[in-house]
């Protein structure tokens, strides 16, 4: 017989995610936008989502994948791709990370030197066609950092619009705000092929950040109580930047702290260890 071991409160605590406006606009633009190609049989579209790191772009993402995975499974042999860019980055590494995604053959062949760019985007258009809903290609931005061509940037460019040209598929570039830079290198006929770009911020210390964490007490209100956050609002931005990244990490380790004592609820001072646990430089200051 299986014993089911039940979940801790930070556990519970830990998968909750920390919601927002801008976040929501991400997740349910991307939807609507892919929903209405749909509609109109014209499903390719471009769409860029920006954000420094620690915004949410990761979990925008998976928030995605799981919807598409789950709405388009059996329409599409792989509803969903996702690829990444890096400083290493060339045309034909990147063609072949989109075939081993599709786990195409071809990709046991990555030694053979005879395989050039041009037959592996034959290859790559060829295998999606009809097949895959929505590429996501993440961390862009590092077109402007790569090592083997200091004009990557460019070929990035035909790259995408040569997909979007040949292939039904939608595209969603991810990266920090300097992927503003492509759009602004790009052609005319680049830029219309994206024309919704979305932006994860770092929040100021301002209404928007006081909404952010009144709406997580409400959420996580039934699992523990948090109801010490609301006095804690400007101590919680200088720690964490307004950075959600280290706010979701603060708050992990305050649970874990609360649980480990068996606190009915989250305290200050629990937020004062997991502090001094990972930011110890405010510790010292």
């Amino acid at each position: 017989m299986n014993i089911i071991k039940p979940i801790s409160v930070a556990e519970q605590m830990r998968n909750v995610i920390i919601t927002h406006d801008a976040y929501a606009k991400v997740v349910n633009g991307c939807i609507k936008i892919i929903q209405s190609g749909e509609r109109i049989n014209r499903s390719n579209k471009g769409i860029a989502i920006m954000g420094s790191g620690g915004t949410g772009k990761s979990t925008a993402i998976e928030h995605l994948k799981s919807y598409l995975n789950k709405k388009y499974a059996g329409q599409f042999n792989a509803p969903v791709l996702l690829t990444k860019v890096s400083s290493d980055t060339t045309i034909k590494s990147f063609y072949i990370g989109i075939l081993g995604e599709l786990n195409h053959p071809i990709t046991d062949k990555r030694e053979d030197k005879n395989i050039t760019a041009d037959k592996l985007q034959k290859l790559v258009v060829c295998a999606l066609k009809g097949h895959v809903g929505t590429l996501f290609i993440d961390e862009v931005s590092d077109v402007f950092s790569n090592r083997n061509k200091k004009q990557f940037a460019q070929d990035f460019l035909v790259m995408i619009k040569h997909l979007l040209s040949d292939t039904s598929i939608n595209i969603i570039l991810v990266g920090t705000p300097a992927l503003e830079q492509l759009f602004e290198i790009a052609d005319e006929q680049f830029r219309t092929r994206f024309p919704s770009k979305f932006e994860l911020p770092i929040f100021a210390m301002d209404t928007s950040w006081v909404r952010l964490l009144n709406d997580y007490v409400a959420q996580t209100t039934k699992i523990y109580d948090i109801s010490i956050l609301p006095n804690l609002f400007s101590e919680l931005h200088e720690w964490t930047g307004g950075n959600l990244r280290n706010l979701a990490n603060l708050l992990t380790t305050a649970f874990d702290v609360a649980e480990q004592e068996k606190a009915p609820a989250l305290t200050a001072q629990h937020l004062l260890d997991a502090r001094d646990l990972i930011f110890p430089s405010l510790m010292a200051a």
